[in-house]
């Protein structure tokens, strides 16, 4: 069973869960990328990921573990450690982890330890927005109608995702954790439901899902 994401991000300033995951969780998904594609790129070992083992089945250190999957185009890496493999190899190699043209990129980066969370989205049209969680993406040069851009930002404001015209920041999110738990699990959900991303809680939890190794810039 799947459900909304909303979960993923109300528990983002949770520690993690011991055999699988819960907090402070990050995602990065590729749509028109097999999983194992996405996987190399973000330095895990070949020969590991066609042993496919579970998460909750690797008896050393968790770190720089990943959980991965598929959900109907997308494939989709999850980390537990407050930041993502993604995101820091952008800055570090944009190059190496650049998807190509026409390939899609969402990523999520709980970017615990400094805030706030950061949202990058790669339409495959060559360009990269980088925003931090509540950004008006529609107010972006490219954000044609009609456009991948225009379609995430114009759905993110129907969500609640952004604020509102009329509201100071610090209200919105004073509205946002009194009535939805607040912007994180308000944010994972309308990307989840826009881009079509839907991922297996009860596994992700309890660790079902099968795991993988990364390599980072600071490893």
């Amino acid at each position: 069973m799947t459900e909304g994401l909303k979960w993923i991000g109300q528990h983002t300033f949770d520690n993690p869960a011991a055999d699988g995951m819960l907090g402070g969780i990050s995602m990065t998904a590729t749509r028109g990328v097999p999983v194992r594609d996405l996987l190399l790129k973000l330095g895990a070992d070949e020969e590991a990921i066609l042993r496919g083992i579970r998460y909750r089945d690797f008896s050393l250190t968790r770190d720089a573990l990943c959980m991965y999957g598929t959900s109907g185009e997308w494939a989709y890496v999850l980390e537990d450690r407050g930041s993502c493999t993604w995101y820091e190899w952008f800055f570090e190699d944009e190059d190496k982890v650049l998807p190509a043209a026409g390939e899609e990129l969402i990523c999520l980066n709980a970017n615990v330890a400094v805030n706030p969370s950061n949202l990058v989205y790669v339409p495959g049209d060559g360009n990269v927005y980088l925003n931090n969680f509540g950004d008006d993406l529609t107010d972006r040069p490219h954000a044609v109608e009609g456009s991948k851009l225009a379609v995430l930002g114009e759905g993110l404001k129907a969500s609640g995702a952004t604020c509102p015209k009329g509201y100071t920041v610090p209200h919105w999110h004073d509205l946002l954790n009194a009535q939805e738990g607040g912007l994180h699990g308000v944010m994972w959900q309308a990307v989840g439901n826009i881009l079509s991303i839907r991922i297996p809680r009860v596994d992700v939890e309890q660790g079902r899902l099968p795991a993988a190794r990364l390599t980072g810039p600071y490893t």
